[in-house]
């Protein structure tokens, strides 16, 4: 989708895909990715937070280290749900947390739930890790993240999960411009 994409001349930066631990595990995943010649930062692998990165074996550690080194950003998605802590946010040093939606959606109603969420960014900031908030369904929503300083939105305000051909649709109507000139998050394969 992503070659077909750039050939539509749609300027999507970066695509990003969920990976399971068992695909992470596959002995000729690195081979595979290789052989794909993929350009360095136009794909993520988006790990699932509720994988136990506290007790990653060599093995994983080594296919993360290797997926990197092939220019393959990490997001630790839904953050806050699972079991990262931040010492593994250490050893992992992700491109990106992704917020789970639960920790945004109640943000517009709970001061408590903004300390929340701007605690999450400022772990982000210092380590170097942008943020991506999902389940952003309202405007109101963004403009409170962009003032808690997040980085990257994602949700409903925005486009509603879609199918390729619907989004190159889409992206096309929208006169879509490179994520990092809007502000926009950047595709998600489906």
């Amino acid at each position: 989708q992503s070659m077909r994409w750039e050939g539509q001349d749609l300027g999507i930066a970066r695509v990003s895909v969920n990976v399971s631990c068992q695909r992470l595990r596959d002995d000729n995943l690195l081979e595979k990715l290789r052989a794909m010649n993929i350009r360095p930062g136009s794909l993520t692998f988006e790990l699932l937070e509720s994988i136990s990165f506290d007790t990653l074996d060599d093995g994983l550690k080594q296919a993360i280290d290797g997926i990197k080194s092939l220019g393959i950003e990490i997001e630790i998605d839904d953050f806050g749900t699972g079991h990262a802590s931040i010492v593994s946010l250490l050893e992992l040093s992700p491109a990106r947390l992704k917020i789970d939606r639960r920790l945004v959606q109640p943000l517009l109603e709970s001061t408590a739930q903004q300390s929340l969420v701007r605690s999450i960014i400022d772990i982000g900031k210092v380590r170097d890790i942008e943020t991506v908030a999902e389940g952003v369904e309202t405007l109101a929503h963004a403009e409170l993240l962009r003032g808690l300083g997040c980085h990257i939105l994602q949700g409903y305000a925005f486009a509603r999960p879609m199918g390729a051909d619907d989004f190159l649709a889409f992206a096309k109507a929208r006169g879509w411009m490179p994520a990092a000139k809007t502000g926009l998050t950047t595709a998600r394969a489906s």
